[in-house]
């Protein structure tokens, strides 16, 4: 079965891997493309009272089926607007997946954000709430930032996982609009724009660290997952 995979550089590898679906593809961590994003991941570690842990492994995100047409509209949309960053999002993981390096189909749990994401994209529906700059899909650079956000459900089923997962995304910002006050009901971009990254206390703003908003599932794409803990 053919699958498709975003490498750290945003360009399109093309696998034929296995028999199944799939949502993961393990990387070897002698590959370049691990070095790479771990030391993303390491550099991004930020918060001087977070010790930096330890990763265990990671995976490329494999899209089949519906999330090549996600893909695809990314990487349209990418190219149009440009500045595409490699950026981290946290969520909430509810199954086995990635534990091992054979673990890589997702579940069917509507607890599992984790999952929800890797079989197509994110959605907007689920960017609903309060947030400081609206209804939108937050990423950072700031790995340790985004840890914030990472957790397994507490139900009997990930008791004793001990590991989380971080999610890599490649970001469309195209032209970014830097926020140095928080702004709860901004619904989208401002005009002529097609994001919002918010400016930090050193810079004027309001934040401690990084953190860039979109307002359009086709800017934000999964590339990898990290294992960590």
């Amino acid at each position: 079965m053919l699958h498709a995979a975003l490498d750290a550089s945003g360009h399109v590898h093309i696998h034929n891997c296995c028999t199944s679906p799939v949502n993961l593809i393990h990387v070897e961590a002698s590959e370049p493309e691990y070095k790479l994003i771990a030391q993303q991941f390491k550099d991004g570690w930020k918060h001087p009272s977070k010790t930096l842990p330890t990763i265990k492994r990671i995976f490329y995100v494999a899209y089949s089926g519906a999330g090549l047409v996600h893909l695809a509209k990314f990487s349209d949309y990418s190219n149009k607007v440009g500045n595409t960053l490699m950026l981290f999002h946290g969520t909430r993981r509810g199954c086995h997946i990635a534990e091992s390096p054979t673990a890589v189909a997702s579940c069917n749990s509507n607890t599992c954000n984790l999952c929800k994401i890797l079989k197509g994209s994110y959605h907007m529906e689920r960017a609903k709430g309060a947030r400081m700059f609206g209804p939108g899909i937050y990423s950072t650079l700031i790995s340790s930032k985004a840890d914030d956000y990472t957790s397994n459900t507490d139900d009997t089923i990930m008791k004793n996982v001990k590991s989380r997962v971080m999610i890599v995304n490649h970001v469309a910002l195209g032209r970014t609009k830097i926020m140095y006050e928080a702004s709860h009901d901004t619904q989208h971009a401002p005009h002529l724009y097609n994001s919002v990254t918010a400016a930090t206390y050193p810079e004027g703003g309001k934040v401690n660290y990084h953190e860039a908003v979109v307002y359009r599932e086709d800017a934000m794409c999964a590339n990898a997952i990290i294992v960590y803990e």
